[in-house]
C-alpha cells in the first residue's frame, strides 16, 4: 500500500499486548512496594537490597513502557535505536533506585516526598518520550502539548501516591498482604495511564525521507514475548526473594524476641534474686572452708559493718561470740543436716554481741566446692524484750504496791501477790471478776468515769479513794491507772498500781494536828508579844467611852439637858465600843483553838488587820508602817486566822530586826500585787538585811537569830502558806530584807 507524503498514520493497539504491559504494571508496582519493606535494613544488605530492587522495579517500569510501544501499531515498519533505549533503561533503574532510597529512610517528610516525587515522575516521563524518540520510521511524530503536560502530571502524582504508599506499608501488619495488592492494582492502573496519556499525544505524519537505521534494531514478536518472560522472572525473582526475606525476617525476629525475652526473663530472675540477696531484711551469708565468700547488706549490718565488701574473705570463726558455739554447728553440718532457729550471740565489729536467730545449709557447688549458706535475724530487741519483761514480772510479783490489769468492761485479768495482801482476794478467786467487788457502793459510779477516761487514753495519777478488802475493811489506796494498748494501738484494758495510804492518811492527820497545836502555841506567844499593843488598841476605844459617858451623866444632871449633844455622846460611846469588842473578837480569834476554817476573802482585808494589831509595837519602836495595797485584786481561799498568823509574825519579825539599827530610818512595807497564778504579799523593812549564810536556813524548824526565840516562826509560816498552794521565800537587798509569799487564786 502507498501512503502520500504527510498523510496522518491512523495506528492501533494489540489489546493483548496492551493487558500484558497493564500486567507488568501492576507486576512491578507490587514489587516496588514488596521492597519498600526490605530497603529498610543497614549497612551492606541495604545496599544490596537498594541495588537489587532498583534493578528488578527498572526493568518491570521500562518494560512495561517498551511493552505499551509495541502493542502500538503504524501502517509503516517501525525499528527501534536501542542507545537511546538503553539510557531509558538506566532512566527507569535510577528512578526505582531513588524511589527505594527515599522510602527506606527513618521519616519522610513533606520536602522529602514532594521532591522524590517531581524527580521520580520526571524520570518516568522521560523514559516514555525517550523511548518513543527512539522509534525509527518513515513518519513524523508531532505532540499535543496538553496531553504531554497531563501525562507528566500524572507520572509526579503517581510517584507521589507510590511514595507514600511504599512507604506506608513497609512494616508487616495484619491485612498488609491485601492492602499491597489492592496498592499495586490501583498503581499499576495509573503507570498505564500515564504511558496510554503520553502515547495518544502522538501523531505520526508520514514521510518520504528514508529513516536512519543504523544502530536500530526490529523486535520481533519472539524477543517481545521473551523480553516479557524475562521481566515477569525478574519481578517474580524479585517478589520471591523478598518474600522469603521477609519470612526469615519474620523467624529471625520471632527468634531474636523469644532470645530477648528469655534473656530478660534470665536477667529478670538473676535480678530478682539478687535483690532478693542484697536486700533481703536477714542476713544471708555464703562461706567456704571457714572463708566468707559473699554476703548482703543486712548481714553486714547486723555484724556492724558498713559494706559486704568488708566481709569478704574473713574468717568466720570471728564472728562466734561464744567460741563454745561453733563446734556444734560444725559438727550438725558435717552430718549434711540443716541448723534451723538457733538462738545465738555473734561477735560485732566493735567486740560486742549481738543475738540472731541462726539457719544454716552445707551443699556443694558444681564443681565440688563445699558450701555454706547461712542466714540470721537480729533478735536483739525481741531478747531485750523478753528480758525486760522477765523483769517486769519479777518487780510486779515483788513489789509492795497492788498491781492489777482490766479489760474495758471492768474484768480482772491479772492480779499480784500484794494485791491478794491488801485485798485479801487470791488470784483465783477474782480472775474474771468484776472490779467493782473491790470498790464500796458509794463509790461505784468513779469506775464508770475511769473506764470512760481509759478508753479515751487518758492515764489517771495519784487519785486518792477508798477499797473494800475480802473482810469487809475499807482501806484508803492512791491509784495510777494507764490504758493498755495492743499492736495497732487501740487501747485494750487497764493496768492498776494500787499503795496502801491508810496509815499515811492516819501520819497526816497526826501530823496536822501537831502543827494546828504549834500554830496555836506560836500565836498565843505572838500575842503575848503583843501585849502592850493590844492593851493599847483596846484602851483607847474604852477611853472614849469612859469621857462620853460621863459627858451624858453631866448633861442628864444639868437639869436642862441638851438632847442632840447627849445623842451624840451615846453614839460615840456605842462606837468605841465597838471597835474595842472588834479588837477583842480578832485577839480571840486568834488565841482559838480549832480546825482551820478555809474561806473566800480578800487579802487586802486581812492585811489591813494584821496591821492594826502590829502597828502600836512598831511606833514604840520607832518603826514607820507603810501600806501599799493594789486595787482588783482576785479573792483567795484559804483560813483567815492563819494567813494572818503568817504577816504578823512576818511583820513583828521585821520590826525586831529593825529595834537597834540606826543606819536609816526604819521602815515597814507590806505590799499586795496581782500575779499571774493570784496574789502576791511583800514585807519589806530597811533593816541590816539577812546574812548570806543565814539565807538557806532560817526556814529550817528550832533554827534562830534571836536569844529569846524558839525558831519556830518561819518554818510553820512556811508550812501555813504552802498547805494553802502558795510559796513562802525570803531575799536579802542593800536596803533591808523582803519576805513574800504567793497565794493561788480561788477560782
Amino acid at each position: 500500500m502507498v501512503i502520500s507524503a504527510n498523510a496522518v498514520l491512523t495506528g492501533s493497539y494489540d489489546y493483548g499486548e496492551v493487558a500484558r504491559s497493564v500486567l507488568i504494571a501492576i507486576a512491578a508496582s507490587y514489587a516496588a512496594l514488596d521492597l519498600a519493606g526490605r530497603v529498610t535494613a543497614h549497612g551492606r544488605i541495604r545496599a544490596a537490597w537498594l541495588t537489587g530492587g532498583a534493578i528488578a522495579m527498572g526493568v518491570g517500569i521500562w518494560e512495561m513502557h517498551f511493552k505499551g510501544m509495541l502493542a502500538f501499531q503504524l501502517p509503516v515498519p517501525v525499528a527501534y535505536y536501542w542507545p537511546t533505549v538503553l539510557v531509558s533503561f538506566g532512566i527507569a533503574v535510577l528512578a526505582s533506585a531513588l524511589a527505594l532510597y527515599i522510602v527506606s529512610r527513618q521519616e519522610m517528610g513533606p520536602v522529602q516526598v514532594g521532591t522524590g516525587s517531581l524527580i521520580m515522575g520526571g524520570g518516568i516521563a522521560g523514559l516514555h518520550y525517550l523511548d518513543m524518540s527512539a522509534m525509527r520510521l518513515a513518519a513524523v511524530c508531532r505532540f499535543d502539548h496538553r496531553l504531554v503536560v497531563l501525562s507528566v502530571a500524572l507520572a509526579i502524582v503517581f510517584s507521589l501516591a507510590a511514595l507514600i504508599l511504599a512507604f506506608g506499608l513497609r512494616e508487616e501488619t495484619r491485612g498488609t498482604a491485601w492492602r499491597r495488592i489492592a496498592s499495586a492494582l490501583v498503581m499499576g492502573a495509573a503507570i498505564s495511564a500515564m504511558h496510554y496519556t503520553g502515547m495518544a499525544s502522538a501523531t505520526f505524519f508520514a514521510s518520504s525521507a528514508v529513516p536512519d537505521l543504523s544502530h536500530a534494531v526490529n523486535i520481533s514478536p519472539l524477543a517481545n514475548n521473551g523480553i516479557a518472560i524475562i521481566t515477569f522472572l525478574v519481578l517474580g525473582a524479585a517478589i520471591l526473594t523478598s518474600s522469603e526475606d521477609r519470612r526469615l525476617a519474620a523467624q529471625t525476629q520471632l527468634l531474636e524476641r523469644r532470645v530477648i525475652e528469655r534473656t530478660l526473663q534470665l536477667t529478670e530472675s538473676e535480678s530478682r534474686f539478687r535483690l532478693l540477696f542484697e536486700k533481703n531484711l536477714a542476713g544471708v551469708a555464703m562461706t567456704s572452708r571457714g572463708q566468707v565468700l559473699a554476703c548482703n547488706e543486712a548481714w553486714a549490718r547486723i555484724l556492724g559493718f558498713k559494706s559486704p565488701e568488708e566481709l569478704r574473705g574473713r574468717p568466720t570463726a570471728d564472728f562466734y561470740f561464744n567460741p563454745s558455739d561453733r563446734k556444734p554447728i560444725l559438727l550438725h553440718l558435717e552430718r549434711g543436716d540443716a541448723l534451723l532457729s538457733r538462738e545465738l550471740q555473734l561477735r560485732r565489729k566493735d567486740g560486742t554481741a549481738v543475738w540472731v536467730l541462726f539457719n544454716s545449709l552445707s551443699f556443694s557447688a558444681t564443681d565440688g566446692t563445699p558450701l555454706v549458706q547461712t542466714t540470721a535475724i537480729d533478735i536483739t530487741e525481741r531478747k531485750q524484750a523478753e528480758e525486760a519483761q522477765r523483769r517486769l514480772a519479777a518487780i510486779v510479783r515483788s513489789s509492795d504496791d497492788a498491781i492489777v490489769s482490766k479489760d474495758l468492761n471492768g474484768i480482772i485479768t491479772s492480779w499480784n501477790a500484794a494485791a491478794q495482801r491488801i485485798f485479801g482476794y487470791s488470784e483465783a478467786e477474782v480472775a474474771g471478776q468484776p472490779i467493782t467487788i473491790i470498790i464500796p457502793p458509794e463509790f461505784l459510779k468513779e469506775e464508770s468515769l475511769i473506764l470512760q477516761r481509759l478508753r479515751a487514753g487518758e492515764h489517771i495519777q495519784h487519785y486518792e479513794t477508798v477499797r473494800v478488802t475480802k473482810q469487809g475493811t475499807r482501806v484508803n489506796v492512791s491509784l495510777t491507772i494507764s490504758p493498755m494498748r495492743d499492736s495497732e494501738g487501740q487501747v485494750v484494758g487497764a493496768s492498776k498500781i494500787a499503795r496502801d495510804i491508810t496509815e499515811r492518811l492516819r501520819t497526816d492527820q497526826s501530823l496536822h494536828e501537831a502543827q494546828a497545836e504549834l500554830a496555836h502555841v506560836t500565836r498565843t506567844l505572838a500575842m503575848g508579844e503583843l501585849v502592850a499593843s493590844i492593851a493599847h488598841e483596846v484602851n483607847q476605844p474604852l477611853t472614849g467611852v469612859v469621857t462620853n459617858a460621863n459627858f451624858a451623866l453631866r448633861e442628864l444632871g444639868s437639869g436642862t439637858p441638851d438632847l442632840e449633844k447627849l445623842r451624840e455622846a451615846i453614839a460615840a460611846t456605842v462606837e468605841d465600843g465597838t471597835r474595842a469588842s472588834d479588837v477583842i473578837s480578832r485577839i480571840r480569834a486568834l488565841l482559838k483553838k480549832g480546825a482551820p476554817n478555809r474561806v473566800e476573802h480578800d487579802i487586802n482585808d486581812v492585811i489591813q488587820e494584821a496591821a492594826v494589831l502590829v502597828r502600836n509595837e512598831a511606833a514604840r519602836n520607832h518603826v514607820q508602817v507603810q501600806l501599799d495595797l493594789a486595787a482588783g485584786l482576785p479573792p483567795v481561799l484559804g483560813d483567815r486566822v492563819l494567813v494572818q498568823q503568817v504577816l504578823i509574825n512576818l511583820a513583828m519579825n521585821a520590826v525586831e530586826a529593825m529595834r537597834f539599827f540606826t543606819e536609816r530610818p526604819r521602815e515597814l512595807l507590806i505590799r499586795s500585787a496581782k500575779t499571774a497564778e493570784g496574789v502576791l504579799v511583800q514585807v519589806q523593812d530597811s533593816g541590816p538585811g539577812i546574812e548570806p549564810e543565814l539565807a538557806n536556813r532560817i526556814f529550817e524548824p528550832f533554827f534562830t537569830t534571836k536569844p529569846e526565840g524558839i525558831g519556830m516562826g518561819l518554818s510553820i509560816s512556811r508550812s501555813i502558806v504552802e498547805s494553802h498552794g502558795g510559796r513562802l521565800w525570803a531575799e536579802s537587798g542593800s536596803q533591808g530584807a523582803v519576805f513574800q509569799f504567793t497565794l493561788p487564786r480561788h477560782n
